[in-house]
């Protein structure tokens, strides 16, 4: 946009993800920075919900782009970087200031998709982005944080507060590395495992319903039952991350072989060694399944 007046020189026509309510819904606040653009420092962020909005300023002109609140800032400062420099070679000052119409340079959308589909999947720009040069600079030169109050101060006559929005995260979500061939025989003999454990659990509880019945109570019927259910907690680990990972995979542990313990009486030595190596076999899979570095897709 032109930073003087706000006029919309180009932008993307592609709106395909726009039939996400909340991104139409956060796409008012990129029109409020742009309004702010002669008045705020060359470089800005706006931080809400779910989204985040970058801005830079240079020669009249601002840039700005609106990510998921994860994408690495210093990715969304080069994506505007990157938009500025070619911007720059194809109009010059006098072309920006003669513009008298809305998206007089629409043709400058072409660009912004191709540019925009390359920091969608960042993991193809390592060979020309360095991520840690961009994060320092970040770190010597931050960005000016805007707030809500400074691009839209009242609604309804009400002063907004935003004290309740999250701060932005420095990252995205982190992924775990793909799972070895060997993990995913342990998922399968668990599954095994708990489907047994359900039957057994279950068959405890109807059998036990008859007084002549001399066999498990009802309470290794629950046994079983929460075996099963911490043995697939404990697959639910090893597939998919969590903060307290590693904390809950040894928690789940010494609540199976507790079971295996109450259980003694009903399993012969072979199906609790049996028992026993799946549930610390699992584990094992757990604590050394690390996150993965790879940078993922993301929607600029």
């Amino acid at each position: 946009i032109r930073s003087k007046d706000g006029l919309p020189l180009s932008a993307r026509t592609d709106f395909s993800d726009e039939v996400n309510r909340n991104i139409k819904d956060n796409k008012k606040y990129v029109k409020l920075v742009g309004t702010k653009a002669a008045q705020v420092p060359e470089k800005c962020v706006l931080q809400l919900k779910d989204y985040t909005i970058y801005m830079i300023t240079c020669v009249g002109v601002s840039y700005l782009v609106m990510t998921e609140f994860h994408y690495p800032a210093a990715l969304a400062f080069s994506f505007l970087n990157d938009l500025m420099r070619e911007f720059i070679q194809l109009y010059d000052s006098n072309k920006v200031n003669t513009a008298r119409r809305p998206y007089q340079f629409i043709e400058f959308d072409s660009y912004i998709h191709k540019t925009r589909q390359a920091y969608n999947k960042p993991q193809n720009l390592a060979s020309r982005v360095n991520l840690s040069d961009l994060n320092t600079e970040l770190k010597l030169r931050p960005p000016y944080q805007l707030s809500l109050t400074d691009v839209e101060p009242y609604i309804n006559g009400n002063k907004l507060m935003t004290n309740h929005l999250p701060q932005l995260g420095v990252g995205p979500p982190p992924k775990l590395e793909p799972m070895p061939s060997y993990s995913w025989v342990a998922v399968i003999f668990s599954v095994l495992l708990i489907l047994l454990g359900l039957y057994r659990g279950f068959m405890a509880l109807h059998k036990s319903s008859i007084e002549e019945y001399d066999g498990p109570s009802p309470i290794h019927g629950f046994i079983y039952l929460l075996e099963s259910l911490f043995r697939a907690f404990q697959v639910h680990l090893l597939l998919y991350n969590s903060k307290f990972r590693i904390l809950e995979s040894w928690l789940c542990t010494l609540i199976l072989f507790l079971c295996i313990f109450f259980l003694w009486e009903l399993r012969d030595p072979s199906q609790h060694a049996v028992f026993a190596l799946s549930t610390v076999t699992t584990h094992l899979c757990i604590i050394t399944r690390k996150l993965q570095h790879k940078l993922p897709d993301y929607h600029v």
